[in-house]
């Protein structure tokens, strides 16, 4: 299939032109999401190790409160006093609450018996039954996990609850190496929900709690969406379990948490509410807790999207005008060499009179010009050798001799004959007898053969005489001057000769010597 040049100048304008955009969309565009993908990753990590370090150190900060309680002066000697004045042992409860957000504080004695408390309703209960008195009474400060609140407490709503998400932190109330008693601290759960949520990273980005059981111990971030979809009733904390929507199952952040291992996710997985999300975790073993820091997926590589949209929209929209202008520009090129070449093909086929119209300044303008000056002098020289060549003709068809062109080899056939040789040899005109073969003429074969091997040694002969016959059968003798035309290879091309019909001599010749022979008899 021939591809005109007009095609391949406008493809290697456009693979040129749009070689740098396809390079960088194939080359560096992939590099420069990876790249982006992995700052990205290490700034979440950073995050996220950040928010389980904030998350541990205010734990440790809030068993530092309990045990500095535990050794005020007042506070041990409310429960060796029974019954004495606690006023200033309470009134240094109430300013801790006060000044560091608790939600309340009370003292137990050995027997788990509130002897002192902020809320006045507090003072005689019994917690002897509780982990955080329990494990304080064995000389050891204890933080407990995130629980529902056993009592009516003031929720967010200015409303009494119970089962609202408390956290207690206690220690040891000593007197020298003996414990007597347990200093008790409840934490307000949002404080910590909101320590958390006041590190903000994106749109989409939070870290949240979550316990042994599964069930996030702070607030989402996203809890009134939470609620609107009929997620949760009243709150994310002990209610909503950070399962994989789709299939019941933990999150895979959640899962490998439990499981007591510290990672992160750049590939993403599906998070409570069913959203692709990268995720970074940490398992806080003194605490039974694991930190969990999320971003949705599509906010974090929306760079990395856009930038590929970007670089499509830039492909294609430099596209279509590098083709435009390609086209135009190719067509201009090429249109002057395509005309030169359909005319330099006509002018192969044999039509001369083709001329080109290319006006031109530049390169391809002076080739036109050359050659529609090379075709007029071409066509001019045809002519003159044409008309020669049909004079000539005129002169070999007017000699009574036969003039003939002829194939080398026994098997030739005749190329060219003027009329006295087709007329020699019975035929109306010089096409007939142009085509047949050159050993048809002859009656003995022995003859051809003959010449040709002259030919071939001498390259000519002189006189050769052979008895030949016309088309019709006639018979008659024939006498020929012939030469060999050899290429510059040495190769046989074609056999050009003279002949003429000897027939009337022949026989003057035979009656001379019948004639001769007669009187020699007498």
């Amino acid at each position: 299939m021939k591809v005109s040049i007009k095609h391949y100048i406008i493809l290697i304008l456009i693979f040129f032109t749009l070689l740098p955009f396809v390079l960088l969309r194939i080359i560096a565009y992939p590099k420069i999401q990876s790249d982006l993908r992995t700052v990205i990753m290490d700034n979440l990590e950073t995050v996220g190790n950040k928010q389980a370090d904030l998350v541990s150190s205010w734990m440790k900060d809030r068993k530092t409160d309990v045990i500095v309680a535990a050794n005020n002066p007042y506070i041990a000697n409310s429960l060796k006093s029974a019954g004495g004045d606690d006023r200033e042992a309470t009134e240094y409860l109430e300013l801790v609450v006060s000044e560091y957000g608790y939600k309340g504080a009370f003292v137990c004695n050995a027997d788990g018996i509130v002897t002192l408390a902020t809320s006045e309703e507090e003072v005689g209960g019994d917690l002897s039954g509780r982990d955080f008195i329990k494990q304080a009474m064995q000389g050891k400060p204890y933080a407990t996990s995130i629980i529902p609140s056993v009592i009516a407490l003031t929720n967010e709503f200015d409303g009494k609850e119970v089962g609202l998400p408390t956290l207690f932190v206690s220690a040891p109330l000593k007197d020298g190496d003996t414990v007597i008693g347990v200093v008790a601290f409840r934490i307000h759960v949002a404080t910590l929900s909101n320590l958390l949520q006041s590190q903000k990273f994106g749109k989409t980005g939070e870290t949240f709690i979550v316990g042994k059981d599964g069930y996030m111990l702070t607030e989402s971030r996203f809890s009134k969406n939470l609620k609107k979809t009929g997620m949760i009733k009243t709150r994310s904390a002990l209610e909503l379990k950070v399962v994989n929507p789709d299939n019941g199952k933990l999150t895979y952040s959640v899962s490998q948490c439990l499981k007591g291992k510290n990672g992160s996710s750049s590939k993403g997985y599906q998070d409570y509410a069913g959203i692709s999300v990268l995720g970074v975790w940490r398992w806080l073993p003194e605490l039974d807790w694991a930190v969990i820091t999320e971003i949705d997926k599509a906010e974090v590589y929306g760079v990395a999207y856009n930038l590929n949209t970007l670089g499509w929209v830039l492909l294609f929209g430099i596209a279509f005008p590098i083709v435009f202008f390609a086209y135009v520009v190719g067509k201009k090129i090429s249109t002057p060499i395509i005309e030169l070449t359909e005319a330099t093909e006509k002018m192969s086929a044999g039509d001369l009179a083709q001329r080109v119209n290319v006006n031109r300044g530049d390169e391809l303008g002076v080739l036109a010009t050359s050659f529609n000056s090379m075709a007029e002098a071409l066509d001019k020289k045809t002519k003159e050798i044409v008309e020669s060549e049909n004079a000539y003709r005129e002169l070999f068809n007017a000699l009574q001799a036969g003039i003939y062109q002829c194939e080398p080899g026994v098997e030739g056939r005749f190329t060219w004959v003027n009329k006295s040789c087709a007329e020699m040899f019975g035929y109306a005109s010089p096409e007939e007898m142009e085509g047949t073969k050159v050993k048809d003429i002859y009656v003995d074969q022995a003859d051809r053969k003959k010449l040709l091997d002259k030919l071939e040694k001498d390259g000519a002969s002189k006189d050769f005489t052979s008895y030949c016959m016309n088309k019709n059968g006639g018979k008659f003798y024939t006498e020929r001057t012939s030469h060999l035309v050899k290429d510059e290879k040495g190769k046989p091309v074609r056999i050009e000769g003279v002949i003429r019909d000897i027939s009337d001599r022949k026989k003057k010749e035979d009656d001379l010597q019948n004639e001769s022979q007669k009187k020699s008899g007498r």
